[in-house]
Parts: C-alpha cells; sequence; structure tokens
C-alpha cells in the first residue's frame, strides 16, 4: 500500500511493519508484567499512525500527543485505551475526551478549572506530576489537592504518571531522583502507574511498573547516544532512498555545490542524487558521510542543496544507472542513528522530519536492488 500524500518528490520511504511487529516483542520482553502503551504520536515518528496500527496490535493501548491525533484514531476505528499526553485545552475537546472513551493526561491548573465548572459523564484521565523535567505536570506536594478537585468533579483517575528527563543518560543521577520523588506521591485511592519510555525499558527494570510507554525503539532506533539501535535487539523500520538524476565526471582541483566547500583533490566520478534538504535530510551533514549503493558505502561531499546532493562514487567498478535507488538510511550498514550523531542530533528529528511518498510492507523486496548490486562491486 502507499499513501494518500497529494505532493511528494523524489524521497522513498519504505515502512516495514515486521520490523515494527519485532521491536514491539523485544519491549514487552523487557517488561513482562507491565502493559504495553505503544507512543504513535508524530504520525509515529514519521512511519505513518493509522498505517503501523496493525503491526502493534499487540499492544494493550496507545499514546499520542493531541485530541487531533486521538481523533483520527477513535476514526479510524481503534478501540483500545489512549492516552493524551498533551490532554484537552479547550471545552470541545474536553466533551471529545469523555465521548471517545479517551484518557486525556491532566497536568495543569486551567484543565482542573474546565472540568470543575463543567457537568461531564464518563471522563476517565491519568494524571502526571513534574519530577523533574519541568515542562508538564503537578508538583508532588500538590498531589492532594489535585486528588480532591477530580473526585469533586466525579472524574475516574485511571493512572498517575511522569516522564524521564535523563533516561537516555543511564548514569545520571537526576533519574534515581525522579524515581524517589514519583515514589513519593501518596494517591489516595489505587491507580495505575506509568514512568518508564524506551530508554528507560532499555536500560533498568526498576521502572517499569503497570504501564510502559515505549517510542523510538518500536521504530527501530536507539534512545541512546552511544549505543546503536542494532546491539539492543531492535530492526530498523524506516528505509529512505533518493534516486541517481545525474553522473558526472570531475577534474582535479572542481569544486562542488554551493559556496565551493568541497574541493576535488583527484579526478573523481560523482552521483547526483535527488533529494536535500527540501525533503527533510539534514543540511548540516558534513563531508564523508555515508549513503549505500547496492552493498557499498560511498560518501556525500559538498553541501546538500535544497533538492539534490553528490555522492563520490569513484570507487564503484561501475556506475549506477539513473534512476537507481541510493539509501540514505535504514539499510542494515547504514541505520538512522548513525546519520544522526553525524549532525549532531538525535534519530526522532530525522524520522520524524524526512517527507517522501511512503510505502508499508511486512517483508522487505530486495530482488530488483540485488540484481543491480552485482553490477556495482568495488574495484
Amino acid at each position: 500500500m502507499t499513501s494518500s500524500d497529494q505532493f511528494y518528490r523524489n524521497i522513498n520511504i519504505r515502512i516495514d511493519l515486521a520490523s515494527i511487529r519485532h521491536n514491539l516483542r523485544c519491549a514487552k520482553a523487557l517488561a513482562p508484567a507491565s502493559k504495553i502503551m505503544a507512543v504513535v504520536k508524530a504520525d509515529a515518528y514519521g512511519h505513518g499512525m493509522t498505517q503501523v496500527l496493525p503491526a502493534l496490535h499487540d499492544a494493550d493501548g496507545f499514546a499520542v500527543a493531541t485530541v487531533e491525533e486521538a481523533m483520527a484514531l477513535r476514526r479510524g476505528g481503534e478501540n483500545k485505551p489512549v492516552l493524551v499526553f498533551q490532554g484537552f485545552r479547550t471545552l470541545d475537546q474536553l466533551y471529545f475526551c469523555a465521548e471517545a472513551k479517551l484518557w486525556p493526561v491532566i497536568h495543569d491548573q486551567h484543565q482542573l478549572e474546565l472540568i470543575s465548572s463543567n457537568t461531564l459523564k464518563d471522563l476517565s484521565c491519568w494524571v502526571k506530576f513534574d519530577t523533574g523535567m519541568g515542562r508538564t505536570g503537578f508538583q508532588v506536594q500538590g498531589a492532594d489537592s489535585v486528588y480532591r478537585r477530580l473526585q469533586a468533579a466525579a472524574v475516574k483517575v485511571v493512572g498517575v504518571m511522569s516522564h524521564f528527563a535523563c533516561a537516555d543518560m543511564v548514569e545520571d543521577i537526576s533519574n534515581d531522583r525522579q524515581l524517589r520523588e514519583f515514589n513519593s506521591i501518596k494517591w489516595p485511592d489505587p491507580v495505575a502507574l506509568s514512568m518508564a519510555n524506551s530508554a528507560a525499558i532499555l536500560s533498568r527494570t526498576d521502572v517499569q511498573l503497570d504501564w510502559v510507554r515505549p517510542g523510538v525503539m518500536l521504530y527501530g532506533a536507539s534512545p541512546f547516544k552511544h549505543s546503536d539501535a542494532e546491539s539492543l535487539g531492535l530492526q530498523p523500520a524506516m528505509r529512505v532512498t533518493a534516486p541517481v538524476i545525474a553522473i558526472r565526471d570531475l577534474k582535479r582541483g572542481q569544486r562542488i555545490g554551493y559556496g565551493g566547500r568541497y574541493q576535488c583533490d583527484r579526478a573523481m566520478k560523482v552521483a547526483v542524487v535527488g533529494a536535500g534538504y527540501g525533503d527533510g535530510y539534514p543540511r548540516a551533514i558534513p563531508d564523508d558521510t555515508s549513503v549505500i549503493l547496492g552493498n557499498q558505502r560511498c560518501t556525500v561531499i559538498g553541501c546538500i542543496s535544497m533538492d539534490s546532493m553528490i555522492v563520490d562514487i569513484s570507487s564503484l567498478a561501475v556506475p549506477p544507472p539513473i534512476d537507481y535507488p541510493v539509501t540514505l538510511w535504514g539499510h542494515g550498514q547504514l541505520r538512522v542513528d548513525e546519520i544522526a550523531r553525524r549532525v549532531n542530533t538525535i534519530s526522532y528529528e530525522l524520522l520524524c522530519g524526512i517527507r517522501g511518498q511512503r510505502q508499508w510492507i511486512d517483508a522487505p523486496s530486495e530482488v530488483n536492488v540485488r540484481k543491480i548490486d552485482k553490477d556495482l562491486s568495488t574495484n
């Protein structure tokens, strides 16, 4: 199946549902006593929120950022619990949460005021406390007040949650401090507890509690700066390719791209690839960043343009044909984590920012690519 996007350029984004299914099994194995809240916000980190749901069938529920995202799930027929991290902002959203049986997260006084000033039926929610993230959530010391206001409004509290600020920094002492702060919350009624995101699931067992919230790990990327997904047993779900649009022979001393940043130190054969920062590939990529042609690494040289990039293919025995798919990330030899490190960012940003025609498959089909690969062996 393909996306219904009305506009796309040269980039092809292939999503392997089998890999997402594998990564969900990894999360379940790491937290066997916990329920799984699969995070599908931001269009499932760029993987297609509604399209990846079949691969996440064994999750116990889903988590999104906004009411609008939750609407899309409910209107698509998803009946499992849906947690809304940002909760509701308006009265209309509050009523939709109640009618659609969503689980909005209550984290701010204005939400308590909306609840208190309106008659609601069957609203269930989670309550978030700020234990050190400094973003959203009530102060732990105010738990009694929050409890009384929700009880007076006859709102059912399903669970209490918080969020780690530094779970990806395994040795950071703030992780233990946040956990102690969370454990100090005195909530009078029995409720579910949730604290662990992908990094916490992968790094420790004492924070899994009743629900865990895997996000980026489901899509085969690492939440850690110095550990790649492969070492964590995860499989990349997204493979991004762009076509060769021209082959050029350049002379020694010739400059490449805007600003002439790269100067050929020898006679070179290069491929012009039809993708650039206009498609979400980062302009800050430095020279010698890899792409994959066939099974060979080749390097990007010169500044990334809006619509294209230049790749050194001098090492290939024969040049690739026009329209040959060049892998920008997602190949087993080139993971998105590596590209993210090259520009001092995180894989989340690249996955969410890339744009193109998306396809969802359950088993990668490499027949045509492999046939061409045989002709691209290095000298």
